[in-house]
């Protein structure tokens, strides 16, 4: 088994601790509606912004892993993200599933007009799980689970609230 530079080790580690980071937002997001997005300012800038930074962080740590398969790195977003479909680490189908965040992130960051309110909302209420798979599979087969065990005991803490 290939192992890891040591300063792609720390790249991994500094992008998993940012996204983990960013994935404790998701409850404070659930109870977001329509009427809310619309009329508050802040509330619409926070929840663009908090999806722009989950996709941003899965396409940095994508190109990393697709660099350590050394495996070409596509033109867009969503063809580096699908990219994670083909590598030893992920199925097909996960990489069909976080890829189709790109396009929102897209949309976000070129701040067009035709924003879909339902597809911010299926990104709050659908994505957490593969983001959650996505850092699991980086620290437990890339990193080796050597990253410090307590950002796994916060995901597994609230993986066990959320099976309650």
């Amino acid at each position: 088994m290939k192992k890891l530079r040591e300063e792609d080790k720390e790249l991994f580690i500094r992008y998993v601790d940012f996204i983990e980071g960013e994935m404790e937002d998701y409850p404070s997001f659930a109870g977001l509606d329509w009427e809310t997005y619309e009329s508050k300012k802040e509330e619409r800038r926070n929840v663009e912004r908090w999806i722009e930074n989950i996709v941003n962080s899965s396409i940095d740590i994508a190109k990393l892993i697709l660099v350590f398969e050394k495996k070409r790195i596509p033109q867009t977003y969503r063809e580096i993200l699908h990219g994670l479909g083909k590598t030893k680490y992920f199925d097909s189908k996960f990489g069909e599933r976080i890829s189709k965040w790109s396009k929102l992130r897209n949309i976000l960051a070129h701040e067009y007009l035709d924003i879909k309110w339902d597809v911010i909302k299926e990104f709050i209420d659908g994505s957490e799980p593969d983001y959650k798979h996505l850092v699991r599979v980086v620290k437990h087969s890339l990193l080796d689970n050597k990253i410090d065990n307590k950002i796994d005991n916060k995901l597994d803490n609230k993986d066990n609230k959320q099976d309650k």
